[in-house]
């Protein structure tokens, strides 16, 4: 399986995941410490721990390509997320995995993406896993 198949394979079951919380959700969950708060349900670990392997992964194979694709996928995911912001938070969350891919982009690569990243997460809205993240991009300019 490609990366862009198992990427896209997690983020199916991560919005089929979301999509059954907030069906089967509760006027009150989470209100106020109130029932189950959705940013809790281990759908949020089982992504946390699939995007990381994925990453791991594919900073470990030496014939791996397509390294900024996957990044863009990664980065770019929270932008175009249409479901709730518990949700959309921790698709920004997982970006800290991406920190060894970033380590394998060829130079060109890596300097667009930090161009783009820097542009697409500006420093007012960016939280302290992008700035990691941006500092890895920009290791290598």
């Amino acid at each position: 399986m490609s990366w862009r198949e198992e990427y896209g394979a997690i983020m199916r079951e991560y919005d089929e995941a979301v999509t059954e919380i907030q069906k089967n959700r509760k006027m009150f969950d989470g209100v106020l410490g109130m029932g189950n708060h959705p940013g809790n349900a281990p759908c949020h670990d089982v992504l946390d721990k699939r995007i990381e392997t994925l990453c791991a992964a594919a900073a470990a194979d030496p014939e791996a390509g397509s390294f900024r694709e996957l990044l863009e996928s990664i980065y770019s995911a929270a932008l175009k997320w249409q479901g709730p912001e518990y949700a959309r938070l921790m698709l920004i969350a997982v970006h800290r995995h991406t920190v060894p891919v970033v380590a394998r982009l060829a130079e060109a690569d890596r300097a667009e993406l930090c161009a783009w990243y820097e542009k697409t997460w500006p420093r007012r809205k960016r939280l302290p896993v992008q700035d990691e993240v941006l500092k890895a991009l920009k290791k290598g300019s």
